[in-house]
């Protein structure tokens, strides 16, 4: 039976780009977000018995009791959500993302749920393609989006851990029509909304893993960024790899001509084939300067490092190549 409509603080989070994750890597991930959820509101004093929570699959809506002032999830919870995130973050391959949306309203609740105008507003704003570019853009992993009426009743007066200032407005097409929403990005003094002068470049270091979404594919899901299979391919350049390593001997491509003018003298020995250029090597091989000066081995193993320079001629060559 239908308590009627009351009103109290709504929230929408969804997670980022969670059609992307494989189905034990997502389990994981709805499990991380319950554990900041509830963490983060017993930081806040909000007991578990005054949340009424529903899961979306990729996130979870939520009702709080009236009794708990908007300020204090803005503010305290908010904030604890986002160190929380952030620290755990710092341990996963693919960084978790999210969305969330706050309004407060008139909500019903009933044995089916939470239903009303308020509950589809704030899971509109949250799934907006405005919040998810601003989150997108924002190079980072937490966007705000909170409800006009929200901003004017609460926000713009401040209290803890709110600051008006990094709140900004931008219209939001939803399918009731457009309204103005107030975007917040944890960690931003003021975040970038569409219209902005170069919103729609993304930021330098987006594709870091640094700030923004990590370099991570989706084939990875999730982990320990150390968990990361350690026969990673190399970059074609020969250089460091994607994890920021660099290539072990052999793994790699071997330095090409860049039309710079710079060469390589080769210096092999037995052991694996190398082809470079349609002629075979007995590997492994060594790369001396252009101009024959001897450059220090790769290592091989311990018995065998400088075994080459002793066979060789003295200029990193040996008789041995073809």
């Amino acid at each position: 039976m239908a308590e009627g409509a009351v009103y109290k603080a709504l929230l929408s989070v969804d997670t980022r780009g969670s059609g992307s994750y494989l189905d034990g890597a997502k389990r994981r991930m709805r499990a991380r977000i319950y554990d900041l959820a509830h963490a983060s509101f017993a930081a806040a004093g909000v007991a578990k018995s005054m949340i009424h929570m529903e899961d979306r699959g990729d996130g979870f809506i939520a009702a709080v009791d009236p009794r708990i002032p908007p300020v204090q999830v803005l503010g305290t919870w908010l904030t604890e959500m986002h160190q929380r995130q952030r620290a755990g973050n710092e341990d996963l391959a693919r960084r978790l993302g999210l969305r969330v949306g706050l309004h407060v309203g008139p909500v019903e609740h009933d044995e089916e749920g939470l239903s009303g105008h308020a509950m589809d507003l704030v899971c509109r704003l949250a799934d907006s393609p405005v919040t998810r570019m601003v989150l997108e853009h924002s190079g980072r992993d937490l966007v705000v989006v909170v409800s006009d009426s929200l901003h004017h009743e609460v926000v713009r007066h401040g209290g803890r851990f709110v600051e008006p200032s990094a709140y900004r407005p931008a219209r939001v097409a939803l399918k009731e029509g457009p309204v103005t929403a107030w975007f917040h990005v944890p960690g931003e003094a003021r975040p970038r909304v569409p219209g902005d002068e170069g919103f729609d470049t993304p930021p330098v270091d987006a594709s870091s893993g640094e700030n923004g979404r990590g370099s991570s594919t989706a084939a990875e899901a999730e982990g320990p960024s150390q968990g990361r299979n350690p026969e990673h391919a190399p970059t074609p350049s020969g250089g460091p790899s994607g994890d920021g390593d660099l290539p072990a001997p052999g793994a790699g491509s071997w330095p090409v001509d860049t039309g710079s003018g710079a060469r390589w003298d080769i210096k092999v020995e037995g052991g694996t084939s190398v082809v470079q250029d349609r002629a075979t090597f007995k590997g492994p091989v060594h790369f001396g300067s252009g101009a024959g000066a001897p450059q220090e081995d790769w290592p091989t193993d311990g018995n065998r490092a400088h075994e080459g320079r002793r066979a060789g001629d003295g200029n990193g060559r040996t008789e041995g190549a073809r």
